[in-house]
């Protein structure tokens, strides 16, 4: 009999997008497999678009952000190995296959997917945040986070720190320095922001998350003048972004219209980072 695969998916206000991934994680050629929603709060019809799928498992978490929520459903998994994805994802029908092939020949512990690419890119503001379009995400064979994992090596290394927030999934790295192996041919769909006021949201967790990778942020002395720079620094800030993605980006301006929109993803991205930030070092608040 296959090894049981444990697929545990924190949601929050996700009704628009939680049965399509679903559907998508039921119609994979890997049948051996449970679903585990830990909902972490959500005051919209995600349970009930839930509940409506046979056996799925619903659970009841707390408002502490996805990486308490992954822990919560990982405690309650019965597979040997924990898949972790999210909401707005859907796959390649031999996505959990090919996954989790390394690890089921022994061969790894915890592995990441080869291929994402985002699913909307028809939203212009989808494009302009130009996530995950490239297919191959990987020049070499290791991964940053890990999107399958033995659960008992997961419990080793004790779990997602919630604290990290948007960067929870980079725990593992992070602590014990262990990088992921990339599992070729796994290919799965992604959703970027595709709106002003998703852009707004998505940067503000991201911006609560910063200190991750820059640890003085994180000094709650510095409060004042950090708030004071990130304001001043506004409209700089937001032009380097413009910048960067008029030269890098996956969307091409070419018309003034383009331009303008390419601005304003620019300014709010900028104004989302600097709310999150200041959540962050106010209130210590770093979940969506």
């Amino acid at each position: 009999m296959k090894t049981k695969l444990s697929v545990i998916i924190p949601t929050y206000n996700e009704e628009k997008d939680i049965g399509e991934c679903i559907e998508s994680l039921r119609n994979q050629s890997y049948k051996n497999i449970e679903i585990i929603i830990v909902d972490d709060g959500s005051i919209d019809r995600t349970k009930e678009i839930v509940k409506s799928f046979k056996k799925v498992k619903l659970i009841k978490g707390e408002h502490k952000g996805p990486g308490f929520s992954r822990n919560l459903g990982a405690n309650k998994a019965k597979g040997k190995i924990l898949i972790f994805v999210d909401a707005d994802m859907t796959f390649d029908k031999d996505y959990l296959k090919n996954l989790t092939k390394p690890i089921l020949e022994g061969k790894s512990f915890g592995t990441e997917e080869q291929y994402q690419k985002a699913s909307n890119l028809n939203s212009v503001w989808s494009r302009c945040w130009g996530a995950y379009t490239a297919e191959n995400r990987f020049k070499g064979n290791k991964g940053i986070v890990f999107r399958a994992i033995l659960k008992k090596k997961f419990e080793e290394m004790g779990g997602f720190d919630s604290k990290y927030g948007y960067a929870d999934d980079l725990t593992f790295l992070i602590k014990h320095g262990i990088k992921s192996d990339v599992a070729k041919g796994a290919f799965c769909y992604h959703k970027n922001p595709a709106s002003l006021k998703e852009i707004f949201k998505q940067s503000k967790w991201i911006g609560a998350s910063l200190s991750v990778h820059y640890p003085i942020l994180d000094k709650k002395l510095l409060t004042i003048p950090i708030l004071s720079c990130a304001v001043i620094g506004f409209i700089p800030l937001s032009f380097l972004v413009f910048l960067k993605k008029l030269t890098k980006g996956k969307f091409k301006p070419s018309s003034p219209k383009d331009i303008g929109i390419l601005f304003a993803f620019s300014c709010i991205r900028v104004a989302g980072t600097i709310k999150g930030l200041s959540a962050r070092l106010i209130k210590d608040e770093n979940f969506r």
